[in-house]
């Protein structure tokens, strides 16, 4: 085998590869032996068709095969005796035809991982924030508390700010129900705006048994495209009418969460949200330290990947603008500068790889390596958080390619850390 290397760039290269006569006979000979055994021909028992039969019925197929082995055995001797890391499939072209006896030749361009040297981690010069909790915090989370405690009573009074109330309502258009616009028993929280607006300000001042149409105009994003803009009316009738109450903070309210008092409860408040401040100085500081590192180790990214993380952010916008996850000004950033948005994107998805391969980098510099038994300790104390069975759970991973990512994820972790023991901190109160 004759191998030829052409570097296209850093990060890409084009490999001209030559095959004996003898490696494509061989092939062809294995392809017809296994061809022969396998197919019925009138005429022939099985197995004892002639080459001349078969070549004649069979030649694109057999060609189709022979080429494919030759690839699949050729290109796996290639990576390893020249200690290539492909990111991805490579584009193979096969130059000329393949025949018997005849050298075979073909090209593949390839995408390669870089090898990195990175320098200037031992020692780095970072500047953290001194983690604190203030007692205005902590008031704010047992409000948060409260109001995930409340409970809600039905009154006789009319529909105000907050209540939950109870409807069956129908939409209409020209006169004629529209399509999935009707429901009963359905319960609407005033000011959420989980229904329309108009409809959730109409139902104000209604008590229950109370009827009304409501006349709405239908704002854009409307899941029926023909009738957005246009005015209809939902007939609606109040079910029942409660009101949300909040219990009063106090010792009794903390031994209902199974607190001894209101101080456990508020000391357990506190760890809380001590352990989120912590974890957001944490992934902080990790992005300051890579953000540095980048700037400091100068490499190509392979394009490839970088198109990957950039279809993956672009993705999981759209999906958190059909979950109703992003907020206004995001919405009108997407809709009225999409290339502005698709290039902040890029830059985070160019950011992303070169962070990635430079912890991978370290890692080896520093020989730190997750072991099997660590993965295992990780996965089964996942399984645990998602009261999920540890053989159900790793199965659900390998499906989705996810025990890759735990075993990626906690090698991070340890070479975040290994810097981190030897890094120059700074500690400031913010």
């Amino acid at each position: 085998m004759k191998v030829t290397i052409e570097d296209l760039s850093p990060v890409k290269k084009k490999i001209m590869v030559e095959l004996p006569s003898e490696d494509v006979d061989r092939e062809f000979d294995a392809v017809y032996k296994e061809l022969k055994e396998g197919v019925s021909i009138d005429g022939f028992r099985k197995g004892k068709a002639p080459k001349t039969v078969l070549e004649s019925r069979y030649k694109d197929r057999v060609l189709g095969e022979v080429g494919t082995k030759l690839i699949e055995n050729s290109y796996t001797k290639v990576i390893s005796e020249k200690k290539l890391s492909p990111v991805a499939k490579p584009e193979i072209e096969v130059e000329g035809s393949i025949e018997e006896g005849q050298p075979f030749l073909y090209t593949m361009t390839l995408e390669i991982r870089p090898l990195v040297n990175v320098e200037g981690y031992i020692g780095i010069a970072l500047k953290g924030e001194r983690v604190t909790v203030g007692d205005d915090e902590i008031e704010k989370g047992m409000e948060l508390l409260r109001e995930r405690s409340a409970y809600v009573s039905e009154v006789e009074r009319p529909a105000q700010d907050k209540d939950l109330v109870v409807i069956d309502f129908e939409g209409f258009s020209d006169g004629k129900p529209m399509e999935n616009a009707k429901a009963s028993e359905y319960p609407v929280v005033i000011g959420t705006h989980s229904l329309s607006p108009v409809i959730e300000d109409a139902l104000k001042g209604m008590k229950k048994g109370d009827e009304k149409e409501i006349k709405i105009q239908l704002p854009e994003g409307f899941k029926h495209e023909k009738l957005v803009g246009k005015e209809v009316f939902f007939k609606v009738k109040v079910k029942g009418v409660k009101e949300r109450i909040l219990p009063v903070i106090d010792d009794e309210f903390a031994k209902d969460l199974k607190f001894d008092n209101i101080a456990q409860l508020k000391g357990k408040i506190k760890e809380g949200i001590t352990r989120e401040k912590e974890a957001a100085e944490r992934e902080r500081l990790r992005k300051e330290m890579i953000d540095k590192l980048i700037e400091q180790n100068k490499f190509d990214a392979p394009p490839s990947l970088v198109a990957d993380y950039l279809q993956s952010f672009v993705s999981r916008a759209m999906e958190n603008i059909g979950k109703g996850n992003l907020g206004p000004e995001d919405i009108s950033e997407m809709e009225t500068n999409p290339e502005k948005l698709k290039e902040s994107y890029a830059i985070a998805a160019d950011a992303r790889v070169r962070g990635e391969m430079i912890l991978d980098a370290i890692a080896r510099q520093e020989n730190i390596t997750v072991s099997e038994d660590e993965i295992d300790l990780r996965i089964k104390a996942m399984a645990a958080q998602r009261h999920q069975s540890v053989d159900e759970f790793k199965k659900q991973l390998v499906e989705h390619k996810g025990d890759a990512m735990v075993a990626v994820g906690m090698l991070e972790e340890k070479v975040f850390d290994f810097i981190m023991a030897k890094a120059n901190v700074t500690v400031e109160t913010k």
